[in-house]
């Protein structure tokens, strides 16, 4: 949800306060560039913290990965970490990529911007950050392995809505299901009254 009040919020702010005139690109450009690099420093800092203590604490659980066929993993808390510090580094290089090419190919600014705060965000809710920097324990929502979070949950309501839906789908069959058994009764029932009357 909070992703998406930024997001939002900062489309309206660029569009009242003008950002995307030319005269602002450089600006811009500069602090996006400031927090990619501050983001990456920040995840080769939690990599050498991580490498650091080392903990070969076993971890075995199965794949939550969405498509994956839930294979049984065993590995160690450090390695777990490390992997999970590997996936946010190449998501920001790729992600870096995508903005540069949007913004020099097409110049767009509002990329750049987002781009400039959201990763911030990310990385500040990262179960990473939150374990290794904050301190805190790895229990409850931080409890390892950690599920991908969709970020289209908070507007399509997961896989419950898809539930809801087909659940009052069938509610309406059922439903009409004695209607429709109703009538091919009623229908029989004339048949035979017609084909008694003919007899007669």
């Amino acid at each position: 949800m909070m992703q998406l009040v930024v997001i939002f919020g900062t489309m309206h702010l660029v569009k009242k306060l003008g950002l995307e005139s030319p005269e602002y690109a450089p600006f811009i450009r500069s602090a996006y560039a400031v927090t990619t690099v501050a983001i990456l420093a920040l995840t080769f800092h939690l990599k050498g913290q991580i490498q650091r203590r080392n903990d070969t604490t076993a971890l075995e659980y199965d794949d939550p990965t969405p498509g994956s066929q839930q294979e049984r993993v065993v590995t160690t808390v450090a390695k777990y970490d490390l992997g999970e510090i590997a996936k946010l580094q190449k998501s920001s290089l790729f992600t870096v990529a995508i903005v540069a090419f949007m913004h020099f190919k097409f110049g767009y600014i509002q990329p750049l911007i987002l781009q400039s705060l959201l990763p911030l965000l990310n990385l500040y809710k990262n179960p990473l950050f939150q374990i290794h920097m904050l301190g805190k324990p790895a229990t409850d929502s931080l409890k390892r392995p950690w599920v991908p979070e969709n970020p289209f949950a908070a507007l399509t309501g997961g896989g419950g809505a898809a539930a809801a839906n087909s659940s009052s789908s069938s509610e309406a069959a059922a439903a009409a299901a004695p209607e429709g058994g109703s009538a091919s009764g009623s229908g029989k029932e004339e048949t035979r009254k017609e084909e008694t009357r003919k007899d007669k």
